[in-house]
């Protein structure tokens, strides 16, 4: 029931209005050579340099291959020769395909819509055009999961739009938006876990964050906030209103709320003083410890400071919302949290919406006077301009 209850809201989507398609670059972090492409549902269209050359049926195989600076493309039965660019168009609402890198030997992943595969002289581009709120359910699940509640799914899945869309023209010259790695939000392919959050990117459809000057936000979140987020300024160098540091009781005994690491007295005393902490040397050691009632921007002895952020990309800590204690010749690291604690806590927000809150409520909490808007309705100059087109 809940599959008929997706498709019927897909189908709607479609009918309504016409589809907001974003290009994804697949694979980005690999030089592929060679791909096959299976039709796992519906049929497709081949087309090669622009013109129409055949179909591709449920349970169909293509074979593209890089040779001489242009794709190779074989079925099962024709060669269609080399080509600079193909195309591979879903006909129906249904089409699914599903594509595997071979040169390299990668991981097949499946998704909707279509694939666009452009040539280069060492390897193919491999693009999915996909339908934006489709993507967005691929990279909610991808982000945080599928055993949440819908309310949070909502709140999630506006934050990766309003992420999307900023970040829209990040890939431009490379002849795609978004690329489907962390550098842009990870995308791993059809969401298959949970139809609730493919509704919930539906439902929501358009909405997104602006600050009161009508611009997108930085649409942070993290996994955990450790019962405190953080400022924007304490971490990165520019500051925002909207992300201010809240206290967060919901992110408090969540899996990802605590964590605990040792590390080498010597080595920590060594790191201080190369980082610039001349006084290490003649301050008593009891003394030359992290300790974080709230969350602090620098952790400072005499006149010596360094930044808290700092601290946890060197040593790799899971947060930089940690306490210190001596244990013989070592330092025990009780930390709060995970990630850079800036925006909305995904624990903390699922906590909520298990609670009750609705997903209004979960980003009016995370962030600080915000606007929640349909982006269409933002002023030209606030958008990229691929997104203007939508």
């Amino acid at each position: 029931m809940k599959r008929i209850i997706t498709l019927l809201l897909i189908a709607v989507s479609w009918t309504g209005a016409v589809a907001q398609l974003v290009k994804v670059g697949l694979y980005q972090e690999q030089l592929v050579n060679a791909a096959v492409v299976y039709c796992s549902s519906g049929s497709y269209q081949l087309v090669v340099d622009g013109s129409v050359v055949s179909r591709l049926e449920e349970g169909g195989i293509l074979y593209l291959t890089l040779e001489d600076g242009k794709v190779k493309v074989l079925d099962a039965e024709h060669d269609f020769g080399h080509a600079e660019s193909v195309e591979i168009k879903a006909l129906s609402i249904e089409s699914v395909y599903r594509l595997r890198p071979i040169k390299p030997e990668l991981v097949s992943r499946t998704y909707d819509d279509n694939l666009l595969v452009i040539a280069d002289d060492r390897f193919i581009t491999l693009v999915n055009e996909v339908d934006i709120d489709k993507y967005l359910a691929c990279v909610v699940e991808a982000e945080s999961g599928s055993n949440a509640e819908k309310e949070f799914y909502k709140a999630q899945s506006i934050l990766c739009r309003t992420y999307a869309l900023k970040q829209l023209d990040r890939h431009i010259n490379e002849g795609f938006s978004l690329c489907d790695g962390p550098h842009c939000q990870a995308y791993k392919g059809r969401s298959n876990g949970n139809p609730e959050i493919l509704e919930a990117n539906i439902e929501t459809s358009g909405m997104v964050l602006a600050d009161f000057n009508f611009k997108l936000i930085t649409a942070a979140y993290h996994s955990n906030s450790g019962g405190q987020t953080q400022r924007a300024s304490d971490v990165w160098l520019s500051d925002v209103d909207y992300l201010q540091s809240v206290v967060d009781p919901y992110s408090l005994h969540q899996s990802q709320a605590k964590w605990r690491d040792t590390i080498s007295f010597k080595a920590w005393k060594e790191y201080l003083f190369k980082n610039g902490m001349k006084s290490v040397g003649r301050i008593p050691e009891e003394i030359i410890y992290v300790e974080q009632m709230r969350r602090k921007k620098y952790f400072v002895l005499d006149k010596d400071s360094i930044r808290m952020a700092k601290i946890r990309e060197d040593w790799g800590f899971r947060s930089a919302f940690f306490d210190m204690f001596p244990d013989g010749e070592n330092v025990l690291v009780w930390g709060k949290g995970s990630g850079h604690g800036i925006g909305m806590s995904q624990q903390g927000a699922m906590k909520m919406a298990r609670d009750g809150f609705t997903y209004q409520d979960i980003l009016q909490f995370y962030f600080h006077e915000v606007r929640m808007m349909d982006f269409r309705d933002l002023p030209d100059s606030s958008l990229p301009e691929s997104a203007r087109d939508f």
